[in-house]
């Protein structure tokens, strides 16, 4: 089966107009009409209901749609898998990871394991994405913090603070920890709402029976760290510190807040193994960066 075919037919479902689709593509609008028709032949059923203002799909195209996405994600693994063979099975791996663990973690994990380590690329994307990257063949595998997809491979790697970012001159800069009790009273740099460490935060809040009132939202976790190095407050995050900044961890009547990291592979990759082993050696490593949050 024609895989532009496919791509095409998708493009269409996604835009609810051949013009839209078209123009998406770049492709002429007769010739993605041809096409889609061609496509509908070699199916022997019709995709779209044609109507003035666009197109629906049918009950045999609503069917079919998963299965053409199903196709053009294997076909882009198999490309992907093609690539990283011919770089050298599974001596050249990609990650694809959220931009934080990116930088705190594989980052360093990349200069721990030297010249002979396996990962040579990372995929950075949305915490809410990461999976959705190695899904479609982006990735060899993800390092993410939310719940792995079932069906995929995945352990658990470890653990990461989340942090209260202290400016040095603060009183609680050397403090073992933050009550979350304490930290509420202080104001607060948080990201915004949208963000998992957001989330996380406010989540331990209402859990606590306590509430507070930000005294900066920023979509920045750069700039968060920047506003708190200025004095302007305390900021929530995951990121390791900058700027000079003490990180120090929460303290919720529940325990430490802590985010897990979670490996997650495909068992039928060619180097299943090697990422595997990969994953092994990614959990010692964090054991040694995070200690306190790794015994948990």
């Amino acid at each position: 089966m024609d895989l532009r075919l496919l791509r095409y037919f998708i493009a269409v479902s996604e835009h609810g107009t051949v013009h839209g689709a078209a123009e998406a593509v770049r492709v002429a609008q007769p010739s993605l009409s041809r096409q889609i028709r061609r496509l509908e032949q070699d199916l022997g059923f019709a995709l779209f209901d044609r109507e003035p203002r666009g197109v629906t799909l049918t009950a045999a195209g609503r069917a079919f749609l998963p299965v053409a996405k199903d196709l053009l994600t294997r076909s882009a693994r198999a490309t992907s898998t093609a690539r990283s063979i011919a770089l050298g099975a599974g001596d050249a791996l990609t990650v694809a990871s959220a931009n934080t663990t990116v930088t705190d973690i594989l980052a360093p994990f990349v200069v721990a394991q030297g010249a002979d380590g396996p990962i040579s690329n990372a995929v950075e994307a949305l915490p809410e994405h990461v999976y959705s990257v190695f899904a479609r063949g982006d990735a060899d595998f993800a390092v993410g913090t939310r719940i792995p997809p079932a069906e995929f491979r995945s352990r658990v790697i470890g653990h990461a603070y989340l942090w209260a970012q202290v400016h040095p001159e603060h009183p609680l800069a050397d403090s073992p920890g933050i009550r979350l009790t304490r930290l509420v009273e202080e104001p607060l740099i948080v990201m915004s709402r949208a963000h998992g460490v957001r989330q996380m935060f406010d989540n331990a809040v209402s859990r606590a029976g306590l509430s507070y009132t930000p005294a900066t939202e920023t979509e920045s976790s750069s700039l968060a760290l920047a506003l708190a190095a200025a004095g302007r407050g305390i900021c929530v995050l995951s990121d390791d510190s900058r700027y000079g900044l003490r990180t120090v961890p929460i303290t919720a009547p529940d325990g430490d807040l802590v985010i897990t990291l979670y490996g997650v592979w495909d068992d039928k990759h060619f180097a299943h193994a090697r990422i595997e082993q990969c994953l092994e050696e990614l959990s010692d490593f964090v054991a040694e960066l995070y200690p306190q949050a790794s015994r948990r």
